[in-house]
């Protein structure tokens, strides 16, 4: 069995990755009320579209940039943010690209700003897989084999 010591910076990494991924669940439960009963279950006072995008959606890309950001600065990658890195990246992307392919926008500028910021976030996810395990080969010992 074993056991794994987090330090503080992993448990915030995972904590704001947890929040991120919480307010993108709530944007996009709220945002799909909303098409079907013209209102979602936020309160109508929140201004939810201040730039064309909803302040949670906002929210989310930030403390997703700013877990990998926190999370890279130690030797440690813990799997709960980079799955939720991956996982909340392709969310963002994928819902965009739905979003637009519904309205039949197209995929106007700010549209494609917010999906290539989706897979953005994927990637930093899938980024922390591959330096994990770039650690964990380079801390194996090597050793020569005899040729016969």
């Amino acid at each position: 069995m074993k056991f794994e010591i987090k330090s503080s910076n992993q448990r915030v990494s995972e904590l704001l990755a947890t929040i991120a991924m919480t307010l993108l669940l709530i944007h996009i439960i709220d945002g799909s009320i909303e098409r079907i009963y013209k209102h979602g279950f936020l309160p109508e006072t929140i201004d939810k579209r201040p730039f064309g995008v909803s302040n949670l959606g906002i929210s989310s890309i930030f403390l997703f940039f700013l877990a990998f950001g926190i999370e890279t600065r130690k030797m440690n990658i813990a799997k709960v943010t980079t799955t939720l890195l991956i996982v909340g990246g392709a969310l963002i992307g994928t819902t965009v690209l739905g979003v637009s392919v519904m309205d039949k926008w197209g995929l106007v500028p700010r549209l494609l700003i917010l999906c290539t910021i989706g897979y953005v976030i994927m990637g930093l996810g899938i980024l922390n897989v591959c330096q994990k395990q770039d650690k964990k080969s380079s801390s194996l010992p090597s050793f020569v084999v005899p040729s016969i």
